[in-house]
């Protein structure tokens, strides 16, 4: 429901004004009469300033509030916005052959993929005599998303020759980078920082509560879209952590969310905390569609549009830790784009636990003409 503080309805507030000015004068003003027209221009001015009235008042409500008057709201409850993010990632540093001495990697070595990106180590690492490589965990030279998702053996140029190291190698894919904690629109969708907010009351307690945890493991990192709290024994806490767009945590994600999650201000005594990616479950996508003889003409348009809600079934599925895997929601989404009838083969209806998450394996999808 849309909170309103003052009306905006333009047609009600034009509608008062001329029958206030009617009633005060106590003449009709007809459709062309002077008095009328000025009326007509003056009621858009009224719109608008009632409609700057308005926001300006939702602007207190955590549910509209955006940029600094959130970021207000966010500070009177303890909760800042997450600023940008550096990814990292691990690199093996490999020596041209077996030494006898140590070989000191100092920190701030730089190592990149291109000439363009940079990720460079943030302490001093030894590789002992004896062995012939290290694996030390790089961070992005700069905060934000573009470092991400540099696949294993990418990252393999060291920017300044170290003596006796032949060869760098990223051996995990970079992750974890983010840029400024956004807005979101309020309305439809509560994540990132607004239900950050919202959570705040959470932290006050201490006694290992689902939303004190789910409140600081989303702390951790911008980049997680959902959290499950589970307790599989006494005193046992498993929380399991999804990323935005259905993607599963890397180990540097879980160890920040273990972090953040076991200070001594967070974490009772008795509790022991764990963290896990959610287990996948793999379900396929195969179904047949028709479209109305009547739509005939529309039909290249319906096929892009039927294609793209297959898409965004995938994308809902996959965001949600225990979503049960639920074909009537791909139905809905396909008759909504412009389907006729579905024929749907897979996915069977299927329950899931609070800890799976849902992952598409294959996908068919055949247009079966009009009908």
């Amino acid at each position: 429901m849309t909170i309103n503080f003052v009306e905006t309805d333009a047609k009600k507030i034009y509608d008062d004004i001329i029958i206030n000015f009617q009633n005060a004068l106590k003449n009709v003003l007809y459709p062309g009469d002077e008095r009328r027209i000025f009326l007509e221009q003056e009621a858009a001015v009224i719109v608008a300033m009632y409609n700057a009235i308005n926001d300006s008042a939702r602007q207190n409500l955590l549910r509209y509030a955006k940029g600094e008057i959130l970021d207000a709201i966010g500070e009177g409850r303890d909760t800042p916005r997450l600023a940008a993010q550096k990814a990292t990632v691990t690199v093996r540093f490999t020596l041209s052959s077996l030494r006898s001495e140590n070989i000191t990697i100092p920190s701030g070595t730089k190592v990149t993929p291109d000439g363009l990106l940079f990720f460079e180590t943030t302490s001093e690492s030894i590789i002992y005599a004896g062995n012939t490589y290290k694996d030390i965990i790089c961070t992005a030279t700069v905060a934000g998303t573009n470092h991400n998702d540099l696949i294993a053996g990418q990252i393999n140029t060291l920017t300044e020759p170290i003596a006796f190291v032949a060869t760098v190698s990223n051996t995990t894919t970079s992750s974890g980078g983010s840029e400024t904690e956004p807005d979101d629109n309020g309305i439809d969708v509560w994540s990132g920082y607004r239900l950050r907010i919202k959570l705040a009351k959470a932290k006050i307690s201490t006694a290992g509560h689902e939303l004190g945890y789910i409140y600081y493991a989303k702390l951790a990192d911008a980049n997680i879209e959902d959290v499950s709290v589970t307790s599989p024994s006494a005193c046992e806490i498993l929380i399991t952590v999804l990323m935005k767009n259905g993607e599963l945590p890397t180990q540097e994600i879980l160890d920040k969310v273990l972090a953040a999650c076991s200070s001594k201000t967070v974490r009772p005594m008795t509790d022991f905390v764990t963290v896990s990616a959610p287990t996948v479950v793999t379900y396929n996508i195969t179904a047949t569609y028709y479209i109305d003889p009547s739509r005939f003409s529309e039909v290249a348009n319906l096929n892009a549009a039927i294609a793209k809600s297959v898409e965004e079934y995938k994308t809902w599925q996959s965001s949600k830790i225990g979503r049960d895997i639920n074909p009537d929601e791909l139905r809905r989404l396909m008759f909504n784009a412009g389907a006729s009838i579905v024929d749907l083969t897979y996915p069977a209806y299927t329950i899931l636990s609070e800890t799976q998450v849902a992952q598409i394996g294959t996908t068919t999808i055949t247009y079966g003409g009009l009908k």
